[in-house]
């Protein structure tokens, strides 16, 4: 005879709470015997726990929705990881289905546990950045999944927002075809997401599909043999060596914009530096006329975390007088982003602020400038990297002054910059031979 499991509500007047509600328990039968399990370790949102005797009748209506339908799902989601775990047992017993059910970390079988748990990962080892991308996938991944967009705005603070993401309709990974990520796909597309935003949500579900067979036994048909991930780096702007002078050399009252200025201009002549790089600097990183650090995007990779000497010019050495901090008895930061009281991670959230704000000054320059594309910080970064290739600077050294990990990747990297080279010297020869000439006599 095999168990059964349902849910229970616990009617009966002595069992209710001082409210009247009704408490919700795991019901599992084996041999007509019963036992009760409350479902506190296991449900996403406290608040349904109880119910009403009229949210009864809606949750367990036929066509429940809204609210009751996220709390009919998460019920059915409850039974169904409960019957999971009974067939996976040989001799059922109700003390192997205790230890089971309620010592389970986490269950991988619903695609959205898997991300908030692959998050919490993520943050734990202080990976902020990648923590981030993932929750934008996410929010992602749930909108498209439960056809409606999430009401609130902020997709960063993922653990005041667990409820959210964890009830409702689930996710397994044997939806995931190749049909359903086309379908994300051109869903993302119709949202205005550039081709590198959707590689990266690909990505991120790619690599959470790996794990989920790998290391939590998933049994799901692997979609990504017949779906290829687009790849798109998307147009790479560089400016002229008289673009980023007058950037700047640009006059301003506001101290926003003298600092955002200032920023993009160390950047550039710091090699190209990245300003998440340009806000962890400190005194000590100052040596012999020079910058020695390593990127943060590759300090934890053991083989490439290799340091980096950028030369300190007169103009830079003004930057970092005009705005160093002068702490005495600690190491100061150069720049007024970071302090030492921040942890990690609200140094990755300062440091991000500080660039979006950088961003939107930098854009408003640059329109004053006469500049019409849309500068950004790391516009800085790429202007270096060509301005540098067109005045005879090897590739070689281009990638070891932008940290990267092979000559391959800095080849790639000057890629989309070639593109736009042979187009406005295609565009030079056809107006060599197009001008009007005088008539030889």
């Amino acid at each position: 005879m095999k168990a059964t499991v349902r849910a229970f509500f616990q009617k009966a007047p002595a069992k209710r709470t001082a409210e009247g509600l009704c408490p919700v328990k795991l019901c599992v039968t084996f041999n007509r015997q019963r036992r009760y399990y409350s479902l506190k370790p296991v449900i996403r949102n406290d608040q349904w726990l109880y119910l009403s005797d009229e949210d009864i009748k809606k949750v367990t209506g036929p066509s429940p929705r809204g609210k009751y339908r996220d709390i009919a799902f998460e019920y059915k989601r409850i039974i169904k990881e409960a019957e999971n775990i009974i067939n996976s047992l040989e001799v059922f017993s109700f003390g192997q289905f205790e230890e089971k059910y309620f010592n389970k970390p986490t269950s991988w079988d619903n695609v959205f546990n898997a991300v908030v748990n692959k998050i919490q990962q993520l943050k734990k080892e202080k990976r902020f950045s990648y923590a981030f991308s993932f929750e934008s996938t996410l929010r992602a991944v749930k909108e498209f999944h439960e056809g409606r967009p999430l009401s609130y705005n902020c997709r960063q603070k993922v653990e005041t927002r667990l409820n959210d993401y964890l009830s409702g309709k689930p996710l397994l990974w044997q939806d995931i075809t190749p049909k359903w990520l086309k379908n994300f796909e051109t869903h993302l597309a119709g949202q205005g997401k550039s081709r590198a935003s959707i590689g990266i949500y690909m990505r991120n579900i790619r690599t959470l599909f790996n794990e989920a067979i790998k290391f939590y036994d998933i049994k799901a048909r692997y979609p990504f043999d017949q779906f290829r991930i687009k790849t798109g780096e998307g147009r790479k702007l560089a400016l002229t060596p008289d673009q980023i002078s007058l950037i700047g050399n640009y006059k301003t009252d506001d101290p926003g914009e003298q600092f955002a200025r200032d920023m993009f201009l160390f950047s550039f002549l710091a090699c190209g530096m990245n300003l998440s790089d340009v806000a962890r600097l400190k005194q000590s990183n100052i040596a012999d006329g020079e910058i020695v650090f390593i990127r943060k995007k590759t300090e934890s990779e053991e083989a490439r975390g290799e340091f980096i000497h950028v030369p300190v010019t007169d103009r830079m050495r003004e930057i970092i007088d005009r705005y160093k901090n002068r702490a005495i008895g600690y190491d100061p930061y150069l720049f007024p982003v970071l302090n030492h009281e921040m942890d990690e991670e609200s140094q990755f959230k300062a440091i991000r602020q500080f660039i979006k704000v950088v961003n939107k000054h930098i854009k408003q320059l640059a329109k004053r400038c006469g500049i019409n594309e849309n500068v950004t910080s790391y516009t800085a970064r790429h202007s270096w990297a060509t301005i540098s290739k067109n005045s005879g600077a090897s590739v070689e050294f281009i990638g070891e002054m932008l940290g990267h990990s092979s000559v391959n990747v800095t080849k790639a990297y000057l890629k989309s910059f070639d593109k736009e080279h042979r187009m406005k010297h295609a565009e030079k020869i056809e107006e060599l031979i197009t001008q009007p000439k005088t008539a030889i006599r």
